[in-house]
């Protein structure tokens, strides 16, 4: 006998988050709309009174497609969009009774706000995303859920990463480490080589903004050494932009270290690892990423000019 059909809202759930996928992977907006409006439609198959915690997976799912939309189409409006459907999913579940969808819609509310708060430099945002992600933590015990306990921590050191940026102090970046190193408590090179590249990759553009702000070589000297090891496990060719990504935040932190030490040596290893980037980031998607990087490359080439190197 041929499988049962699905019911009508787990139908449409599967198929928004087809759709959902897609978008993020091509970073695509038709899609993203096309996501947004699947789990739209889902939310009319399913109430709330009856079904709460089905409702709230349904209004997280959305937020989530709501902001990857408004960041693709650089809409302050959507993004504020997605931060209020994702407050609205917490109105219907509580930690002590759906601790992991309780999670997991701070988690989409955190996510919002990260993104608001970078595309409007506004530190208010960023300290509720921090803040956030660190409730998020609560409804995944790291001796029951390791993983998205360490995601919760390494995102909450994103989240203040951007908003040391933003605020000229040094506390919020500090604070960011310690949450990358709690993320790293977990993530090990062997069994989840991804993570453990990412974070480190992360942990290392921390360390350089820490040093450059403290002009500390010893923060300098630990932000080459992690972005040193996130490229022992980054390949090149099966994920190029986080390569590159990577190699650049490594290049920003020999650069900053030859500023600091005021010697040329890092300096030129710094360009030579900016140009190894931009060799790699060769195609149309990555444009941005290539004309900042180039950008940085100019620059470090003309302190090392001023420095007789």
């Amino acid at each position: 006998m041929p499988a049962a059909a699905p019911p009508p809202w787990q139908q449409q759930m599967d198929d928004a988050e087809a759709l959902l996928c897609t978008a993020e992977a091509d970073q695509n907006c038709a899609a993203a709309t096309a996501a947004v409006m699947g789990f739209r439609a889902a939310l009319d198959l399913v109430s709330v009174a009856a079904r709460p915690e089905d409702w709230a997976i349904t209004q997280t799912r959305l937020s989530t497609a709501v902001r990857l939309l408004g960041a693709l189409a650089d809409d302050i409006e959507l993004l504020h969009d997605a931060i209020l459907v994702s407050e609205s999913a917490l109105t219907a579940i509580r930690l002590e009774t759906a601790p992991q969808l309780w999670a997991r819609a701070n988690a989409a509310l955190g996510a919002a706000n990260v993104v608001l708060g970078e595309r409007k430099a506004d530190p208010r945002y960023l300290a509720t995303a921090a803040a956030t992600y660190q409730a998020a933590a609560l409804g995944f015990p790291r001796h029951e859920f390791p993983r998205d306990w360490a995601r919760m921590q390494r995102n909450r050191g994103a989240a203040l990463s951007l908003l040391g940026e933003i605020d000229g102090g040094s506390d919020a970046l500090l604070d960011a480490v310690d949450s990358y190193h709690a993320a790293l408590d977990v993530y090990t090179a062997g069994a989840t080589p991804a993570d453990w590249a990412l974070t480190h990759s992360n942990l290392g553009h921390t360390l350089r903004l820490l040093g450059e702000r403290t002009r500390d070589a010893l923060y300098l000297r630990e932000a080459v050494a992690a972005c040193e090891a996130a490229l022992t496990i980054t390949s090149k060719t099966a994920t190029p932009q986080d390569w590159a990504m990577t190699t650049t935040n490594l290049a920003n932190a020999l650069a900053a270290l030859a500023d600091v030490q005021g010697d040329p040596t890092p300096l030129r290893d710094a360009i030579a690892a900016y140009q190894r980037a931009i060799a790699v980031l060769a195609g149309p998607q990555w444009l941005r990423q290539r004309a900042v990087t180039r950008h940085n490359l100019i620059r470090a080439e003309q302190r090392l000019t001023a420095l007789g190197g």
